[in-house]
């Protein structure tokens, strides 16, 4: 979607009237996904994903939520190297923001995903860099799995890392609106008790 909010549509079919692959519209998707822009270029004039007053967040959340969307997209389960990558994005990430003494900071989602690529996407980090190509075989441009491809070979899998840094934020997005449902239900039922 573009910042219009209007959904763009693919010009050419994906398959053949006959059912088979086209390679045009293959062509298109990839050229289409490589133009995506980032998570906090494309999502900067939400408020949800730019605001950062009040919305406090521990160095450790980002660790963890990035140990954890690296291991549910892992095809491994746990990807190769996966505590070295978090001790380096935690220790950038005291070289990329001011934390307070209990290791907080107001960030927004946007703030954390342009650490995230600072840190891990635009830097070279192998053991990062690798979790996005095939141990075996080519690596491909785009991979389409559904519910119907079954198990798949980890071998000639393969982690996206802008799918791993976006899921990141989703994650701590997720939890704030969590915190913010709770606080709310809180105060029905218990009032304000400060």
């Amino acid at each position: 979607m573009n910042n219009d909010n209007k959904i763009e549509m693919l010009n050419e079919s994906l398959f053949t009237s006959e059912g088979f692959v086209n390679p045009a519209g293959i062509k298109e998707l990839e050229n289409t996904v490589k133009e995506t822009l980032k998570s906090h270029d494309r999502l900067s004039g939400k408020p949800e994903w730019s605001n950062r007053k009040d919305k406090w967040t521990f160095k450790h959340t980002i660790v963890g939520a990035f140990a954890m969307a690296a291991c549910r997209l892992s095809p491994y389960g746990v990807p190769d190297g996966l505590e070295n990558v978090c001790k380096y994005l935690n220790a950038c990430l005291d070289e990329e923001f001011f934390w307070n003494d209990a290791d907080m900071k107001e960030l927004s989602l946007c703030d954390i995903s342009k650490a995230l690529y600072s840190i891990l996407y635009e830097q070279s980090i192998s053991e990062f860099d690798s979790w996005n190509k095939c141990k075996k075989g080519d690596t491909p441009e785009i991979q389409y799995v559904s519910r119907f491809c079954g198990r798949r070979n980890p071998d000639y899998d393969f982690i996206d890392l802008d799918a791993l840094l976006h899921y990141v934020c989703i994650i701590i997005r997720d939890e704030r609106r969590k915190d913010v449902e709770f606080d709310k239900q809180f105060q029905l039922k218990h009032g304000n008790n400060e």
